[in-house]
């Protein structure tokens, strides 16, 4: 048996390929759009892809089940399972294979067993592989969103991203049913998730790639609890607030995602961006926070580009948005990477990009650039002690649980926009984060929408500690204290 590991370092997401050796044929299981990487590896291990399918629905990324089933000639198959309201719709199982508990997928001498794990989705499917030429019994359970290394898929995000108020109590409850009867599986029994460290679709997910079941057992807090009531209390507790793109991908892959169009990156000149300023378009910044910080346009968003790129674009620019990046000295390679990244969240055509240099031509034609204020450990707590600024915490619930500053408020990043009216913008506003880079962007998205007396603090809450300024633990203080004015 063939089997590869394929793994999206931006989206903290694994797909695999497994095959038949003597047979040549092979399956993909939670492919993303980015189908090319899955038709290149099959074609170099002489493999013929004749099985697609995918664990659940996903959130944060656009499925390439659809597609890549469509350019190969396999078949293509879905999970049956949880219901016409969220589950796959009619039109997307009827161009597939249904899959229900006890389904089975074979193909020369690998055999995908189907077990319905409902509670991170109520559709959810977790595929046992076995190798038969070694034996009957699975050598490893592709678990999805299902179970991680170190923890388990978050249910809550029925609610939280596509609106099934009052669900996530139930799906947690499912979860916990689900993983009862999955720890009946020998100890052997390998794990080989679909998400790593970094993902949202989970808190405290680990960085290891695959783990066993019997060291899951001692190591993953959700499989050691046995009471269902304290389960569904710890699995809710803190999970961090969904990117509101998870509720647009969600739609998306309910239906089954058709192949993502072909754009070529289109440079332009100042007079574009003097355009799409004048329409308010969304123009994201991708350069350092330092150079950002040291000058930039007026009305532009800074997400550097690294591994947190997608996961705050996503959840910073609304997917109806007129979208602009201003980029580094990237080669045309870097760029079609780029933008071939940003169709993995929808966001597939995007209407151009201006080169870095573009922000000293705006420069010289407009005036003076904008500014990031920064503030240090040290200058923000004389500026709390000589007056009331907003500090405004955007860490996770977890971070925060563990400690935060005095009389701060807490508003996760990703939740930045829905809750931008409750500070006030004509008083100070100093943005704090761990280290200085979430509350980095949070800052200068304070400035796109014209809060211009927003201050970053640097070097975070990892700085305050170390300076030895009192901390907090209490309840999150989740209203702002200054009225909206």
């Amino acid at each position: 048996m063939l089997f590869k590991r394929f793994y999206d370092e931006n989206l903290a997401q694994a797909s695999y390929l497994i095959a038949c050796e003597r047979t040549h044929q092979g399956i993909v299981v939670d492919p993303n759009i980015d189908i090319g990487q899955y038709t290149r590896a099959a074609s170099a291990e002489r493999i013929r892809i004749t099985h697609v399918t995918e664990t659940h629905i996903h959130a944060d990324f656009v499925s390439g089940a659809r597609a890549l089933a469509d350019a190969t000639g396999a078949k293509l198959h879905l999970s049956s399972e949880g219901g016409k309201e969220w589950g796959y719709t009619s039109d997307a199982l009827s161009h597939a294979n249904p899959l229900r508990d006890g389904s089975e997928i074979s193909f020369g001498t690998v055999r995908l067993r189907i077990a319905h794990t409902p509670g991170h989705t109520p559709e959810h499917l977790t595929f046992f592989v076995s190798d038969l030429d070694r034996g009957q019994e699975p050598v490893g359970a592709l678990t999805g969103d299902f179970i991680f290394v170190g923890d388990v898929g978050r249910p809550d995000l029925l609610e939280r991203a596509a609106g099934a108020r009052g669900s996530m109590e139930r799906s947690a409850a499912e979860l916990h049913r689900s993983i009862r009867q999955f720890l009946a599986q020998p100890d052997h029994l390998q794990i080989w998730p679909g998400h790593g460290a970094g993902s949202a679709c989970g808190k405290s997910l680990g960085s290891m790639p695959q783990s066993t079941l019997g060291y899951e057992k001692l190591f993953n807090w959700a499989l050691s609890e046995t009471s269902e009531r304290e389960f569904v209390r710890r699995v809710l507790e803190d999970q961090p607030f969904p990117p509101r793109y998870f509720a647009v991908m969600k739609k998306i892959n309910r239906v089954g995602a058709a192949p993502a169009d072909q754009f070529a990156p289109r440079e332009l000149e100042l007079a574009g961006l003097d355009a799409a300023l004048e329409n308010g378009a969304a123009i994201v910044d991708t350069r350092s926070a330092v150079s950002f910080a040291s000058g930039h346009v007026p009305g532009t968003l800074n997400i550097p580009r690294n591994k947190s790129f997608l996961n705050w674009l996503g959840a910073l620019v609304s997917e109806d948005a007129e979208l602009y990046l201003i980029t580094g000295a990237d080669g045309e390679g870097a760029l079609e990477l780029l933008f071939s990244d940003l169709s993995k969240i929808g966001f597939s055509s995007p209407r151009g990009y201006f080169r870095s240099s573009v922000v000293d031509e705006w420069k010289g034609r407009h005036g003076e650039l904008e500014k990031v204020r920064q503030l240090d450990a040290a200058q923000v707590r004389k500026a709390k002690d000589g007056g009331n600024p907003q500090i405004v915490d955007v860490r996770g619930p977890d971070e925060w649980r563990r400690g935060h500053l005095p009389g701060a408020i807490h508003i996760p990043l990703a939740s930045l926009p829905d809750r931008l009216g409750e500070l006030d913008s004509s008083a100070p506003i100093i943005l704090q984060c761990k280290g200085g880079g979430r509350s980095a962007i949070a800052t200068s998205f304070l400035q796109s929408h014209g809060i211009a007396n927003a201050t970053n603090m640097v070097g975070g809450y990892e700085s305050w500690v170390k300076n030895g300024f009192e901390v907090s633990v209490d309840e999150p203080v989740t209203e702002a204290r200054f009225p909206k004015k």
